[in-house]
């Protein structure tokens, strides 16, 4: 009695969760094939229980070769949900499963319509006693093969598999095919070697609760939620109990079984409702991240646009800068020849506005070459010629050229040379542009006051510094300091004509060279420190480079 009253419970469990599954997306191929998995053993389960309630010998036979023909489906249809589950673990002709389908076909065929595999039923009581046909082997064979294939891929994936994949295929092999493989010892090879029937009543019954149970946390909750799953398994196996206590399993009362059932049964519900708002809340999440990936695709294709966009502009710079230098340049030489009076004397008053007209032309002059660097840095065609070089050589000159400058602003500038600095490796070209760009930027924007220009070594790097009394760097301008087309607010109130090119070009020169570039600054009004780096002298890096 309790074993049929457990087959009843296994197979209202099995349709419950197939349809579960199935449900939860119809579209996925593992939730079909585990959707027909599921139902095949259900009818086996079915199929037995029936088989051993029926007493009439005509049905009982029937009922045998229906269940030989659930057991030859069930068991393809779990080498088929390994296989899908596993996602392909191997490549196979696209023709194989066809041929292992219209094999199962034939011999589901053959077993229902004659008497070539179960030839007939005995009933005694009871017993029933099977009577193999000759081609009952066949069905053995077709039951093994599937399931010691399954076997095979499970411990071969498990063997690969790390993590969580690994706990999946673990728990298939304790939870699915362990149970079947017990089924099929003592359902098919007990019976057939030993003449021994009376087992078959248990064997598919005793571990069906357990397969789909771990099944089901396989394919629903992926493993991400064990808490959910173990509360729905105990909900389950309460269920079962209860329903058991109904025909006085546990000898109390059919009235207290009954109210333990109800009870049992209105828990389980309301457990099962929040495992479904779990779910829901998961497919949300799911939901959310598809979005995102959406939206991370939408600025990809975005980000990429605005990089042609930005290449757009570049080349156009570049274009709009060579066609520019050439009218500055001639400009510029008729601006000095009118200056000089190569075209015959001028008044005071010509020669005034020329000089502010050559004026105006160099700075224009000087931000065109600005515009072509840039352009050149982002095209990644900025050459560097790398040698070694004495950097005293190369900043004595500079501040030598800027003195009349400073002397004009009443400013004094300094150069300290208080100790020999080793060479360094550096473009002398480029090193020059850059230590001019700093000491011209200390110069415009320091009111009164002095300018200290230093050279040191520190660690394996040469380190020049320029020190100024100046107007200072507002703690919030520090960190942007060195981006293109940046000036700090107060710069821009004492030098209107400034670009925001200068640091920029200066920085990656620098950090082109080996090197590093930083600024200084106490705060507003407390004055500047413009200091960078350059690595000594290798004269394995005294070659021709060319950024990248």
């Amino acid at each position: 009695m309790l074993i049929d009253i457990l087959n009843i419970a296994i197979i209202l469990l099995n349709l419950l969760i197939a349809f579960f599954v199935l449900f939860n997306n119809t579209k996925n191929k593992v939730n079909v094939a585990f959707f027909v998995f599921v139902i095949l053993t259900a009818l086996w389960v079915t199929t037995l229980f029936f088989f051993y309630n029926i007493t009439d010998s005509y049905y009982v036979l029937i009922l045998g070769r229906l269940n030989f023909v659930t057991a030859i489906f069930f068991i393809f249809f779990l080498l088929y949900f390994i296989y899908l589950f596993l996602d392909k673990p191997f490549k196979i002709n696209k023709y194989v499963p066809w041929l292992f389908l219209f094999e199962t076909i034939i011999l589901s065929f053959i077993t229902l319509a004659t008497d070539l595999v179960d030839r007939t039923e005995i009933v005694r009581g009871a017993e029933r006693i099977t009577i193999y046909g000759p081609l009952y082997l066949w069905f053995v064979i077709h039951f093994l093969f599937y399931l010691l294939l399954s076997l095979f891929i499970l411990f071969k994936q498990f063997l690969k598999s790390k993590d969580k994949k690994k706990q999946q295929i673990f728990l298939l092999i304790i939870g699915i095919v362990f149970p079947v493989a017990v089924t099929a010892v003592t359902n098919i090879i007990v019976p057939l070697v030993l003449k021994d029937y009376s087992l078959q009543k248990y064997g598919t019954s005793a571990v069906l609760a357990a397969i789909f149970l771990v099944s089901y946390a396989i394919l629903r909750f992926n493993l991400m939620n064990i808490r959910v799953v173990v509360t729905e398994v105990l909900a389950i196996f309460l269920s079962i109990a209860s329903f058991l206590e109904i025909f006085n399993f546990f000898n109390q009362s059919t009235f207290a079984r009954a109210v333990i059932f109800a009870v049992t049964f209105i828990i389980t519900i309301i457990l099962i409702q929040l495992i479904i708002k779990e779910a829901n809340r998961q497919q949300e999440m799911e939901r959310l991240n598809k979005e995102l990936q959406k939206v991370t695709t939408d600025l990809k294709a975005a980000n990429k646009e605005l990089q042609r966009l930005d290449d757009a502009k570049s080349e156009f710079l570049s274009i709009a800068s060579h066609q520019l230098r050439t009218p500055v340049t001639i400009i510029k030489g008729y601006a000095s020849m009118i200056i000089e009076g190569s075209y015959g004397k001028v008044s005071k008053k010509i020669v005034a506005v020329m000089k502010n007209v050559a004026l105006a032309n160099d700075r224009l002059l000087n931000l065109i070459e600005n515009l072509l660097d840039i352009s050149r840095i982002e095209a990644g065609r900025l050459e560097f010629d790398l040698k070694e070089v004495d950097l005293a050589e190369v900043v004595r000159p500079i501040v030598a050229d800027f003195q009349q400058k400073a002397k004009a602003k009443k400013l004094k500038l300094q150069f300290f040379e208080n100790e020999k600095v080793p060479k360094v490796v550096a473009d002398t070209k480029k090193i020059s542009e850059v230590i001019s760009n700093v000491i011209d930027n200390s110069v415009k924007y320091t009111p009164a006051g002095e300018i200290i220009v230093s050279l040191h070594e520190e660690g394996t790097s040469v380190v020049f510094s320029c020190q100024d009394t100046g107007l200072g760097i507002l703690s919030e301008d520090l960190p942007r300091l060195f981006h293109k087309f940046v000036r700090g607010k107060d710069m821009m109130k004492v030098h209107t004509e400034g670009t925001g090119l200068g640091m920029y070009f200066a920085r990656t020169v620098v950090e082109n060279m080996g090197g590093r570039i930083w600024a200084e600054s106490p705060g507003k009004n407390r004055g500047s420190k413009f200091c960078f780096s350059l690595p000594l002298a290798d004269k394995k890096k005294a070659k021709k480079i060319k950024t990248v």
